[in-house]
This record gives structure tokens, sequence and C-alpha cells, in this order.
């Protein structure tokens, strides 16, 4: 008997609103972010935050200069010295910014702008430490539900191939996308990095090998006192406190597996696995009642603290060729995502997108496929009527290993910084950051910005400074959203072709109900 889910008696004109309400909160968010960001901006500290930032990247400059004059690099430390005069002359815009601050709260007239900006903040985060906290229980749920109703644990194997086959090539695909873009657009000629800002992770990962970085995927940072970490935790309930998804995936791959061996001795504990992940998807449905406010408020704050439109503007005209590579490079493989939907089912890859509207606009506010996920197996499951035995493998997995826009985007990136620095990459070169960029995406976590920590891989293998990550800071925030939404657009396109291929394969599999 197939398992159905309790979401899928929600009228489809009840679901219709859903998506228009999260399309307006979405427009209503960005109205007020650019228009009265800039006055929450001010009236939360926000001049005075750019400021100490900027301070010290100005530290991190003079600090290269100096070592570049003791290693006789008089070109690269004459190069950023030339840059001096612009930090100063933004430094002083931002004390401009500072004092009028200061005017505003000496004339009382910050009171509504710093509540409203707390109010709506609070929203946002509310919201998203709502889907955080069904991340953990729907994927072991998921996964053990997956795997169990399969029946003959011989069928996991083959589905886990085909998917694994797919999340490959599809996360290379991307890769290749852009390096090409990379190679035909050359965005690193119409930049530099006069404010990049080497952060604390950035500078720790530093040091690290290739090796290193690969081992800690798997194992977890070799430090003590660290259970939960890696693709094999020792403590597999600090791993879900600590929301380590890949080990919890693990783990409920093997644990459903041998579920499946126990005949009617684990028949119990799949049916009470079956009944929890139908509550989960319930408490989903529930939350997303409240999606627009939740929605509004996470663009509406993101924008606010970057100070409103007018200074999201001139980050993007820094950096507006970097941010046209990567987001051209996303549309090109969603088109090809759809194409390839196309030709494996023949059925309507617009239609299938709009049922998934729900799940990517959910993606763009939170930048993260792994809060995203109880959204996502809902519009998979519920609006495209996929199987939960194949959507309960794939989709989970897909939002741990199979990150296809963060692919992109790292080739982008790393290509990118080698042209700020005037450095042409060979071939050959492009080739090792083909393949260490799709490994990159791969160990990436399901959180926001988990990219830019294993970027530093990718620039460590082909020998250019992991201090160039800090060029692409000022707008990451913003590509983080769009690469987010490719992510969890590939793992349902992959659900959707591996259930219509699979779907006779698992049906026959099935344990026969008594």
């Amino acid at each position: 008997m197939t398992a159905t889910s309790p979401l899928e008696s929600i009228p489809p004109k009840a679901s219709h609103l859903g998506i228009y309400l999260l399309l307006g909160a979405i427009v209503l968010g960005v109205l007020v972010g650019a228009f009265f960001g800039k006055r929450m901006w001010l009236a939360s500290g926000g001049p005075t935050a750019a400021l100490e930032k900027l301070a010290e990247i100005r530290k991190q400059k003079e600090a290269q200069i100096q070592k570049d004059g003791q290693e006789d690099k008089q070109t690269e430390a004459e190069r950023l010295q030339a840059q001096l005069p612009k930090i100063d002359a933004e430094m002083d815009r931002l004390m401009g910014l500072a004092k009028e601050a200061d005017a505003l709260e000496k004339a009382k007239a910050n009171g509504f702008p710093r509540a409203a900006f707390k109010l709506i903040t609070f929203a946002g985060d509310l919201f998203l430490r709502s889907l955080k906290l069904l991340v953990i229980p729907l994927v072991v749920t998921s996964m053990i539900c997956g795997v169990t109703s399969l029946g003959d644990i011989r069928k996991a194997g083959r589905l886990g191939t085909w998917t694994m086959i797919y999340f490959l090539a599809t996360t290379l695909l991307a890769v290749a996308i852009g390096l090409v873009l990379c190679v035909t657009i050359r965005p690193g000629t119409y930049a530099d990095d006069t404010f990049a800002h080497v952060t604390k992770t950035t500078a720790a990962k530093a040091d690290d090998s290739i090796l290193e970085t690969m081992l800690e995927v798997v194992r977890g940072p070799e430090k003590p006192n660290n259970p939960a970490e890696g693709m094999i935790p020792e403590n597999i309930f600090r791993a879900a406190a600590e929301m380590n998804v890949m080990g919890l995936i693990i783990f409920a791959l093997v644990f459903g597996a041998a579920l499946t061996t126990l005949g009617e001795k684990g028949k119990p504990a799949i049916r009470f696995f079956e009944a929890a992940n139908e509550a989960i998807m319930k408490m989903v449905h529930l939350i997303m009642l409240f999606a627009p406010v939740g929605i509004f408020g996470l663009l509406a704050a993101n924008i606010a603290k970057r100070g409103g439109g007018s200074e999201f503007q001139v980050e993007l005209a820094r950096l507006a060729w970097y941010a046209a590579a990567v987001l051209i490079g996303l549309v090109i493989q969603t088109a090809l995502l759809m194409l390839l939907y196309w030709l494996f089912t023949r059925k309507s890859p617009f239609t299938f997108t709009a049922n998934m509207m729900k799940a990517i606009v959910t993606a763009a506010s939170t930048s993260s496929s792994s809060a995203t996920l109880p959204v996502t197996m809902e519009c998979v499951e519920v609006n495209n009527k996929i199987s939960n035995r194949v959507a309960g493998f794939v989709v989970p997995l897909g939002a741990t290993v199979n990150m296809n826009g963060t692919a992109l985007y790292e080739a982008v990136a790393a290509v990118f910084i080698a042209q700020t620095l005037g450095i042409e990459l060979s071939l050959p070169q492009l080739i090792v950051v083909m393949l260490t960029a799709t490994l990159a995406a791969i160990g990436a976590a399901g959180i926001p910005e988990a990219g830019l920590v294993t970027m530093t891989m990718v620039l460590t293998a082909v020998g250019l400074p992991v201090e160039g990550i800090g060029t692409i800071l000022a707008i990451d925030w913003f590509l983080d959203r769009a690469r987010t939404t490719v992510n969890i657009y590939g793992d349902a396109i992959g659900a959707g072709i591996l259930d219509l291929h699979l779907k006779e394969e698992v049906t026959d599999s099935a344990p026969t109900p008594a």
C-alpha cells in the first residue's frame, strides 16, 4: 500500500492563495527594506558597526603592505597602498552617517525605526527557528521511512546509486557553466579588492590543505571534545543538537536498512517512524500558515542590516559583473534542470516549478537548504505527487550533498578572485577548480553562507590566496539566497525524475500487506 501524505487534503485554492501571499510578502519585504531600511539601519547603530569593520579592513591592508615590503613584493605593496585613500574616503562617508544617526537619536526620532527593526527581525527569526526546529526530526523520520518503504534493501542500493549519479552529473554541469561564463564574461577585470574583508573563519582555514579539508568533511575537525561532527559522529544525540545533518542521514540510512532485516520485530518501529513523519509534515503545514509574516521579516531585516536600498546599490555596483555572472549561471542551470525533467518524464517542467514555488520562496528568504527542507518535502510529495519512498530518500540527502548553486558559485568566485589579482588560470587549473568545487559543494552544510567556508578548499587547490574571499563578502548574502533556490530545485527535479523511472521497481519490491 502506497503511503499517503496527511497534507493531500489541502484544497488547491488554499494552496494558490498561500503562494500569492508569499509573493506579496517578498514584494513588501523588499520595499520596506529598500525605502525604510536606512532609517532602521541608522537607528540600530549600523554606521558604527560598518566603521568598525572598515577600520579592521584598513588594519589588514596595512599589515599586508608591511608583509609584502619585507618579502620584497614592492608592486603588490604599492597596489594595496593605493587602495588606502578609497578606504579613508568611505570611512569619512560613514562618519557623516554616524553623525546623522546621533542627531536623530538626540532628536528622539529613532524610537519608531528601532522598534520596527526589532519587531521585523523578531518575525523573521521566529519563522526561521520554527523551520529549523523540524529539520532534525524530519531528516531522521523521512530517511528511515524512505529506506524501509523499499522493503528489499537491495533496491535502496539501486535508488542510492542513481541518486548519486544524478547529484554528481548536475553538480559537474553547474561548475562547467560557471567556468564558461567566467572565461567569457571575465567579471574580475572590472573589479578590485579594495574593500575585501578577511573574516576569522576564513583566516583560520587559510593554512588547511585539500586533504585536511576533505578529512574534516568525513571525520570532523581534529580537535578534542568534539564528538558531534563529521559523517560518522561519536555521539548521535549531540550530532542532532549541533545540526550535523550529514551524520544523521548516514545513521538513519543504516538504521532503516537494519529495520528491514528484522521481519515482524521491526514492523512496530517502522510504523512509529511513519506516524512520526506524517505528524511532522502536519507541523510543516501549520508553520507555513505564518510564512508570509516570517518571509517579510527575513527580507526586510536583511536589507535593513546592509543600510537599506541605497547602501545595497553601492555594494552591488562594486561587484555587478561578478553578481551578473553568478545569476546568469544559476538561470542557465535552472533551465537545463527543467529540460532534463522534460526529457526524462515528458511532463511539463513549468507545472512542476509552479508547484515548487512555496519552497523556492522559502529558500530565497532563509538562504538555507536545511531550513527549507520541510517545505521542500511538502511541495515535492503533496504538490507534485512524488512518492514518499523516493522523496523521503532523495530530498533530505540532496539538501546535504547536492548543491548545484553552491558549486556554480564557488567556480565563478575562484576564477573571479584570480582575475581581480591579474592571475590567468590555465586549463589544468580550471579542471582542478571544477573537481574541487564539486567536492566542496558536496561538503558544504545546508546553512546560510556555508559555501564561504568550503571555498577555501577551491582557492588552495590552485594556489590562490584565501584572503581573496573577502572581495566577494559584500554581496554574498544576496547571492546566497539565489544559489540556495537552485540547490533545493535540483533536489526536487532529481526526485521527480527518479520517482518516474524507479516507481515500478520500488512498487514490485515493496512488502505485500498482510
